[in-house]
């Protein structure tokens, strides 16, 4: 397994090989960090790649197109069909209000955009909850999780490695994610799930994968749980959005990406007191 941190969002990719193929979990959110990822993969097989995307946030497929162009057989799949459907909202939502203009090469393909991304056809959903290396090693995927910090989200064991890859259902020292789409209600799941979680993968131990902050274990899950407490009671008692988001960049002082992810969490969660 091999990480990739990317330059932008604080988000991870991982490459995980046999040195006979590849599975990459999530693509980043850039075409350099995309680029980047492809060639990571290069450097380790010449053989067949897959790439899953976990779920249907723009740091973690926007750069498909980067890993395309590099990699031109790569395989992109999702586990389930609503994913799949999440992704192509999200880039039809973002290019309407023109935050793909930059990145022309990711908006959805139509006769009027013939050179954007075709999500329709590239995007494969899979028909069995698992990913396979060509030496036989595998991947075992769930994705019937709760509405959390995403509507739908895909986690990876990898029994050979011992290796749990979240997605972003778990984050290392970086501010979670509780902007537009997460309710008060999804963030109570989400807390659930992590609880889940521990007590599912407690006796394997796992090394932890999260989708944004570095490679941990087990313990993260009770730290995110704590983190979504105090988010949850910092914003509904703050006078106002900066209040808030001093209150916890002091009680999480190390925390990456405060000045996005942290943000729109805040903005987002007082709105709904």
């Amino acid at each position: 397994v091999t990480p990739y941190a990317a330059a932008e969002s604080n988000v991870n990719a991982y490459v995980v090989t046999d040195g006979q193929g590849a599975i990459v979990i999530d693509a980043t959110r850039t075409a350099v960090d995309g680029a980047a990822v492809a060639a990571l993969v290069a450097a380790r097989t010449a053989g067949p790649v897959t790439v899953l995307v976990t779920h249907g946030h723009p740091d973690h497929f926007l750069g498909l197109g980067a890993l395309r162009a590099a990699l031109p057989d790569a395989r992109f799949v999702v586990a389930r069909p609503e994913i799949k459907a999440d992704v192509i909202a999200m880039a039809t939502w973002m290019t309407a209000q023109g935050w793909l203009a930059a990145l022309p090469a990711m908006q959805p393909r139509t006769a009027d955009h013939p050179d954007g991304f075709d999500y329709e056809r590239e995007l494969a959903v899979l028909d069995a909850p698992t990913l396979a290396l060509p030496g036989g090693a595998r991947l075992e995927l769930r994705s019937d999780y709760p509405a959390t910090e995403a509507a739908h989200m895909t986690t990876a064991y990898s029994p050979d490695a011992n290796a749990l890859f979240t997605g972003d259902l778990a984050y290392h020292d970086v501010h979670l994610w509780l902007g537009v789409g997460v309710t008060r209600a999804s963030a109570a799941a989400w807390q659930a799930t992590l609880v889940e979680l521990d007590a599912a993968w407690r006796a394997q131990a796992p090394t932890l994968y999260p989708g944004h902050g570095a490679p941990t274990d087990l313990a993260v899950l009770a730290a995110d749980r704590a983190y979504i407490d105090d988010l949850l009671a910092v914003t509904a008692t703050s006078p106002s959005d900066d209040d808030a988001i001093a209150q916890m960049a002091g009680k999480y002082p190390g925390y990456a990406n405060r000045e996005f992810l942290l943000m729109m969490s805040v903005a987002n969660l007082r709105a709904q007191r």
